[in-house]
């Protein structure tokens, strides 16, 4: 009997696939990239606005870090997915918080650069997003962040530079959120 428990007690033990649950969203403890890189959670958090839930972020990295300048120049594989758990955002809404991230944390001249990319980003937000929709941007080096919702990829922004400033939206010096950025990045 006592052998019994003790075995009971070990599956206990064992990790699961979901790593963790935020605001009734569950996430895998780590992934495998599409270059076949495993990317492990680096962190969770919860995009509020008027302390409201709209939507889970979680950052998936080869090796996990709360250093955002090593983030930013690993060449790895990276994640950042979203599960919206808000019942319905607008995708003007969507739009002008992607612009308003992209202009706080970069200057004209690096958005000019990237304008083009920028708009196809853009494009891809085309319908309003209703809870337990999910987007996914996952990037691989040397091909780009290609844009993923609710499992269908919709194309690929090529360029480092493009995935960098996309990452800032969430992890730069005035992210959307302070307290999602902190999640992401493991530290609260």
């Amino acid at each position: 009997m006592r052998n019994l428990f003790i075995i009971g007690i070990m599956f206990l033990l064992i990790p699961t696939a979901q790593a963790a649950e935020l605001s009734g969203v569950f996430v895998k403890d780590q992934i495998t990239a599409e270059n076949g890189e495993t990317l492990l959670l680096n962190g969770i958090g919860l995009r509020e606005k008027f302390w409201i839930d709209i939507y889970v972020g979680s950052l998936y990295l080869v090796t996990r870090s709360d250093n955002v300048a090593e983030i930013l120049s690993a060449p790895h594989a990276s994640r950042i997915q979203m599960d919206f758990v808000y019942k319905e955002v607008a995708k003007e809404k969507l739009l002008k918080a992607w612009r308003e991230g992209f202009s706080k944390n970069q200057n004209r001249e690096t958005i000019a650069a990237l304008q083009d990319r920028i708009d196809q980003f853009y494009g891809y937000f085309d319908a309003n997003v209703v809870a337990k929709e999910q987007y996914i941007l996952d990037y691989i080096p040397g091909k780009g962040t290609t844009i993923i919702k609710n499992s269908k990829v919709l194309g690929v922004i090529p360029g480092e530079d493009f995935k960098n400033a996309l990452m800032e939206i969430w992890l730069g010096n005035y992210p959307a959120d302070k307290n999602l950025k902190l999640g992401m990045l493991g530290l609260k």
